[in-house]
């Protein structure tokens, strides 16, 4: 049962982390990933 508690909460943990990142860093608006000097969208 701890075990199984343990790997729950280090899911969690892994999880509010990766979000975490994905909405500082990683992610970006289409109107500035994909622009470019001949192209705008």
């Amino acid at each position: 049962m701890k075990s199984v508690l343990t790997g729950i909460i280090a899911a969690a943990v892994l999880a509010a982390a990766a979000a975490f990142i994905l909405d500082t860093n990683v992610q970006q608006p289409a109107e500035a990933r994909f622009s470019t000097e001949g192209v705008r969208l």
